[in-house]
């Protein structure tokens, strides 16, 4: 699904790329795409390609859990 003023739905098809949606009770806040080779954080954006006031600690999970991701993704 995409929203009319996110860009996130044109990522869908790209191989190396693994979406995360960051949430606040269910609302979407932030949109995080991963690259699956490199393993890092390529984009996160919220509302119109903005960063939320909480970019800085969704960047900080996201990073911190990489080795939780690579071994999902190994799964």
């Amino acid at each position: 699904m995409t929203h009319k003023h996110h860009c996130v739905g044109g990522y869908s098809s790209k191989e190396d790329s693994l979406i995360l949606s960051a949430t606040i009770d269910g609302k979407r806040i932030e949109t995080v795409e991963v690259s699956i080779s490199k393993l890092k954080v390529i984009q996160c954006r919220g509302l119109c390609n903005k960063n939320s006031k909480h970019h800085s600690q969704i960047l900080s999970l996201v990073n911190n859990n990489m080795p939780f991701i690579e071994q999902r993704l190994a799964a």
